[in-house]
């Protein structure tokens, strides 16, 4: 089975009680400032500003159809334009302002409450995100609710992203990686809410199924026997085996919106086809896995040997020795 059209990617970064594993977005402090979003709207008005050095006067200048007027401030410049033929960024009537720095922590919006700053997150799944090369990842905040809903904010927001080389970020926070980006790489994205009242970092790592050919949600589908006999239906079936690229993997019999069984941290070999699952905590962690054996993946099959992932826990039984999934 696949819930992947349910799930939206990691852990809340706010999640409900009882939720099955603690994740988060990071919060810091003296975050790097790179480009601010903010969203406003108006039927006649489109505006743009950007700013220069965060010292200095800077120039905003206002236009409609026959007046044209000037205005002198500090460390900002802006144009608006209210002829509708001219325009620098339009969306039928919903206006984006943005800039390269900020140095006064405005930028045209009311500040957020303070209970939908506290629940600004970028991942209902947790904090981190996978993809490959030549992707673009949604890395914008958002309001976090429980337990699986992210709800798009307004908001004073600068997103930066570390390290550069491979790495482009917009200023509503879309993060493109680039065709040839190494996959194992790991880019930082920062979020800087109203210059600082909230920092929040997460992590984007790079894979290929080349590079690890695990990643993904796999499902229970046959045992292996520990005598060499055929294959066996399990009793009941392992729903999800979800391996991420950051080197963990949850393994969850019945998969209910954000609950687990277990989590592990996992290492592989390529070259051997070695595998060691090692459960760190979770809901339910049997008594009886046995996380080191090998790997093969034939086609959209994984086949894990010499291991147990464990027994569900109202269907305890002599374990077997190994496990057939498919994506």
């Amino acid at each position: 089975m696949k819930r992947l059209t349910i799930l939206i990617a990691s852990f809340a970064a706010t999640a409900c009680p009882g939720q099955s594993q603690e994740t988060s977005a990071t919060e810091t402090t003296d975050p790097p400032t790179s480009t601010t979003t903010a969203e406003t709207s108006d039927d006649s008005t489109t505006g743009t500003s950007t700013t220069g050095p965060t010292t200095g006067p800077t120039t905003s200048t206002a236009t409609s159809d026959d007046t044209t007027s000037t205005a002198t401030s500090e460390g900002t410049t802006s144009t608006a334009t209210s002829d509708d033929t001219t325009s620098t960024a339009t969306t039928e009537d919903t206006m984006s302002t943005t800039a390269d720095t900020t140095t006064d922590g405005t930028c045209g919006l009311p500040p957020l409450p303070e209970e939908v700053i506290q629940t600004l997150g970028f991942n209902v799944f947790g904090s981190d995100f996978e993809t490959t090369p030549g992707t673009v990842v949604p890395t914008d905040v958002g309001a976090i609710e429980c337990c699986y809903f992210k709800q798009p904010v307004e908001a004073c927001v600068v997103y930066s992203v570390e390290p550069a080389e491979g790495a482009t970020i917009s200023p509503d926070g879309m993060l493109t990686i680039a065709a040839d980006a190494v996959p194992g790489t790991k880019y930082t994205v920062t979020a800087d809410v109203e210059d600082g009242r909230k920092v929040l970092t997460t992590e984007v790592y790079v894979y290929t199924l080349e590079s690890n050919p695990l990643v993904g949600v796999w499902h229970e589908v046959a045992q292996i026997p520990c005598n060499n006999g055929p294959e066996v239906a399990p009793e009941k079936p392992i729903g999800e085996l979800w391996f991420r690229a950051w080197g963990e993997v949850n393994v969850t019999w019945v998969p209910f919106e954000i609950y687990v069984d277990y989590w592990s941290d996992y290492t592989y070999d390529l070259d051997t086809g070695d595998l060691e699952i090692v459960p760190n905590a979770g809901n339910y962690v049997p008594a009886d896995v046995e996380g080191v054996g090998t790997f093969t993946v034939e086609g959209n099959q994984l086949v894990l040997q010499d291991m147990w992932l464990g027994s569900p826990q109202d269907a305890m039984k002599p374990a077997n020795c190994g496990h057939r999934f498919e994506r």
